[in-house]
């Protein structure tokens, strides 16, 4: 390229001159002229309206043509202006340069070298000065590169001065009224000197000074020389930095200088020596903000000309790869011998041997690969048994990555062919992950676009256009198994996907978990599928997909159960560690319950809830050895949870039941009524912010029948010592009067007093269907009791008569009659007690833990059918096992509600 564009501007120098030194000549001889002296590559024409004075000449227009190997306009000259009386100019308006025709100039070495002899051309030129106005450079579709582009688009102008062996040339391209190049260069005595800054934004500067001694030759390289480039850019790695190159005759320098952290980036010593270039302990060093650590080598380099051409060329080459991370130091070693470099092909046979470590993280290359193609297209083709391994670490992650490269090709278009990855090791959410990804891939950059470029027009392979937007993608199978820690249960997945431009999507999906306990709770599997797609867009960083969770059931380590829960989640976030999630969760007849959460940080918070339905619906959550039937009521509540690895399962919440009505073999509640606000930490429920009104409007329990059953509730579950279940407030109606407790907790660790209120005696042996014996009358009493007591349950429990109303005590007939036949004495107490108001009635009771109820009674009455009210006084004891009592009592209110309750059972099915 620097041959062509020498070439070029000699040729065109040569033109001018031509033209300022014979205008005097006619148009026509002037092109015989010229042309002669140029060969047969180039050719100018001159417009036939030339006007020439004796002092100038004026031309429309003056075109420099390349007639081999095709006829183009290589340059154009519009409204040229010459004069050489009092001084010799060249002037013109316009230049209009064809950078296609201009890439067509012949460079070959057949070039007569006594037409490019820089001192002889240099004496036959008069002083004289040249300035272009305007120059337009055309045809550059073949040029990408931005900067480039913008300087051909910009207002471009030169002017060359030749004045006493010396050339002087100033150039400057603007951009409106902002200078966007500028160019300044002096030749004397084959020695180039000059300057050029080149500053497209304010932010950005460049300068290149430069020294040439330029051959006699000027197609052959400088002898000697020293380019100084110096750059200012925010946007590049190197932010500041000098780049040297300099040479004198068969060896020389190239090095790199970073400014800003003061550190020499790279250092190349070269030489010439017989038909080859020699390339040695060249050093590089990368140590910049975007790295943890520096990354060094060096560089042994042999091109060898077989021939007296430029091409072809041998090659041999060693490159050595240093790294330092936490893991220590690493090293991977790229050599290969005769490889070759020709105008057609370049075929370069290599290998790669070695790691290199990065913060902790190391990644080993054992590669053979053949580096082929042309210059514009150059590829690495892998052979067998070539793979890339990575071990990469993070302080909650470990993974193993091993990439197979048999017969993949890298180019610089990206991979392509058979490509596979084996992944293993731990994150923080899954261990003993093993997983296999297998596919096709076709141009695949994987997000890497500082090395690869991307397809973005239509291309021909084998005959058949393909469009760029169907590159750029590895599609796959995949299959492994991996640990839920937060589960400590295993996860096996099968299914396809694809990476695609910046999209990861995974297509199919078959996986399931294998059972666990965890939190209170059994799941013998769980069974995970798409719904739909999920996709990945990580340069837009959205996530998006739905899955569907299938479970056999959910078995409740106190005897509840979920039947047969579905859970349809749809995430939605930036990637798989940021993530929303929304979805509903059916168990057999209860559901939908709604869920949202989020996933962040190796958290997941979310919220989930119900709305109110009937209670029925939640008749699987009773365990079936409690033998409760949910009749009727409803049920709303929502829980707010929080799951992580260091704190597991947190919930709290709030759920209400209204109306409730539950049946059991020997009873049954009504009129259920409570709002229950809960947190659960650590497998136990906790009822700590405020106390639980529960209320119950009926409960009936054998032949004891209560009303309006009030209590309230605080404390854990299930409950310790240092944390206990507490009820307190409790009370409710019965016989006629009430019970009430002031306060209990669970687990019992001091005595509680029951306490009756005005119980009325008669109802009491209503109950106990007990007929040879009548009370009227009511009775109050407080009962001390233990529920775990090893001596008594209700410990020296008293009972006594209400205040302002007798208590009256009739003895039936059949019981009369009884004590009559024992004797006198027997007869005689049975009148006299046959009927009494009592006026004073004390006992003491003791329950003991076996059920032996010991009664000790105090009775003060008269008789009121006696005509003299005599003052009686009885003392009365008792003992009865009360469990074999109640058991008796019992039986025929059992019989019926087992009826009612099997009733009921059939009913819920």
């Amino acid at each position: 390229m620097v041959k062509k564009f020498l070439a070029f501007s000699l040729l065109l120098f040569i033109s001018m001159l031509g033209i300022v030194t014979i205008l005097i000549i006619s148009p026509h001889h002037i092109e015989r002229l010229v042309n002669y002296f140029l060969g047969q590559e180039i050719s100018v024409q001159i417009a036939e309206n030339t006007q020439v004075s004796t002092t100038e000449v004026n031309l429309s227009s003056l075109l420099v043509k390349l007639n081999q190997p095709s006829s183009c306009a290589l340059v154009q000259l519009e409204n040229v202006q010459a004069q050489w009386w009092y001084s010799r100019s060249l002037r013109a308006d316009k230049a209009i340069v064809d950078y296609a025709c201009l890439m067509q100039l012949s460079t070959s070495d057949e070039t007569p070298k006594s037409q490019l002899n820089l001192t002889a051309l240099l004496a036959n030129v008069p002083n004289m000065e040249l300035d272009i106005a305007d120059l337009q450079v055309i045809n550059t579709d073949s040029i990408t590169a931005a900067a480039v582009q913008q300087l051909l688009q910009s207002q471009l102008s030169a002017k060359l001065i030749y004045q006493d062996q010396q050339i002087s040339l100033q150039a400057n391209g603007k951009e409106g009224n902002q200078d966007l190049v500028k160019l300044n260069a002096i030749l004397k005595n084959q020695q180039l000197t000059g300057d050029l800054t080149y500053q497209p934004e304010a932010e950005q500067q460049h300068q290149l000074n430069f020294q040439l001694a330029l051959a006699q030759h000027i197609l052959d390289l400088p002898t000697q020389g020293k380019l100084d480039l110096h750059w200012q850019r925010d946007d590049l790695p190197i932010r500041q930095a000098d780049l040297t190159f300099q040479w004198q005759d068969q060896q020389g320098t190239l090095s790199l200088q970073d400014l800003e952290h003061q550190q020499q980036i790279l250092n190349v010593p070269f030489k010439f020596e017989q038909n080859q270039l020699q390339i040695e302990q060249s050093r590089f060093y990368w140590d910049i903000d975007a790295l943890q650590q520096p990354l060094q080598g060096v560089l042994n380099l042999t091109l060898r000309k077989p021939t007296e051409n430029w091409l072809p060329l041998d090659i041999d080459m060693r490159l050595s790869l240093f790294s330092a991370g936490e893991a220590g130091k690493g090293n991977i070693v790229i050599y290969g011998t005769n490889g070759s470099i020709t105008k057609e092909k370049i075929n370069i046979p290599l290998e790669a041997h070695g790691n290199i470590k990065y913060d902790q993280s190391i990644a080993y290359v054992d590669a053979v690969f053949d580096v082929r193609g042309d210059e514009n297209d150059l590829f690495a083709l892998f052979k067998e048994k070539s793979t890339l391994r990575v071990n990469w670490k993070e302080p909650n992650a470990n993974m193993n990555v091993r990439l197979p490269l048999a017969d993949a090709v890298i180019g610089k278009y990206g991979v392509g062919g058979r490509l596979q990855a084996f992944l293993q090791g731990d994150t923080a959410q899954f261990s003993d992950i093993d997983l296999h990804l297998d596919g096709e891939a076709n141009q695949f950059v994987a997000g890497v676009t500082s090395l690869f470029s991307l397809r973005t027009r239509d291309f021909q392979r084998n005959g058949v256009t393909l469009k760029g937007r169907d590159t750029n993608w590895w599609k796959w199978n995949f299959k492994g198994k991996a640990t839920v820690k937060a589960l400590k249960s295993t996860l096996k997945v099968n299914g396809k996907g694809a990476w695609q431009s910046d999209k990861v999507e995974i297509h199919q999906l078959n996986a399931n978990i294998a059972q666990f306990h965890r939190s209170g709770m059994y799941v013998p599997k769980i069974d995970l599928g798409l719904k739909e797609i999920i996709r990945w867009d990580y340069e837009e960083k959205q996530l998006q997909g739905l899955l569907q969770a299938k479970i056999p059931e959910v078995r409740l380590d106190y005897g509840g159960h979920f039947v047969q829960p579905i859970l349809n989640l749809a995430i939605n976030g930036t990637d798989i560690k940021d993530v929303n999630l929304a979805g509903d969760m059916t168990a057999g007849g209860l559901g939908p319950i709604k869920l949202f959460a989020h996933y962040r940080h190796d958290e997941l918070v979310g919220r989930i809830y119900w709305l109110e339905q009937s209670a029925k619906v939640f008749q699987p959550l009773f365990p079936h050895h409690w033998e409760w039937a949910i009749i009727n009521g409803t049920i709303k509540g929502q829980t707010s949870f929080d799951v992580s690895l260091e704190r597991g399962l947190q919930m709290g919440g709030h759920f209400s039941i209204r109306q409730g009505e539950i049946a059991f073999p020997d009873g049954e509640l009504k009129g259920i009524e409570f709002a229950l606000p809960y947190r659960y930490i650590n497998g136990t429920v906790e009822l700590v912010k405020n106390p639980v009104q529960v209320s119950v409007k009926h409960l009936k329990s054998g032949v004891l029948v209560a009303e309006n059953l009030r209590v309230k509730v605080q404390g854990y579950y299930p409950y310790t010592k240092k944390r206990p279940l507490t009820l307190s407030e409790l009370k409710l109606d019965l016989l006629g009067g009430d019970v009430s407790i002031n306060k209990f907790a669970l687990p019992q660790q001091k005595i509680a007093n029951v306490q009756l209120h005005n119980i009325d005696l008669s109802q009491a042996l209503a109950m106990a269907e007990y007929t040879q014996v009548g009370l009227t009358g009511r009775v109050n009493a407080i009962f001390p009791f233990w529920l775990e007591n090893a001596r008594c349950i209700i410990c020296h429990g008293k009972i006594t008569k209400t205040e302002h109303q007798d208590v009256n005590l009739k003895l039936g007939s059949e019981l009369i009659k009884g004590l009559k036949s024992g004797g006198l004495t027997e007869g005689i107490l049975a009148d006299v007690v046959s009927e009494m108001n009592l006026q004073n009635l004390t006992a003491t009771v003791n329950l003991e833990p076996n059920g032996l109820l010991i009664l000790s009674s105090h009775i003060m009455g008269y008789n009121p059918t006696k005509k003299h009210k005599n003052p009686i006084t009885l003392n009365y004891n008792h003992q009865e096992n009360v469990y074999e009592l109640w058991d008796m009592l019992n039986y025929g209110s059992a019989f019926e509600q087992n009826l009612k309750y099997d009733f009921y059972q059939k009913l819920t099915k």
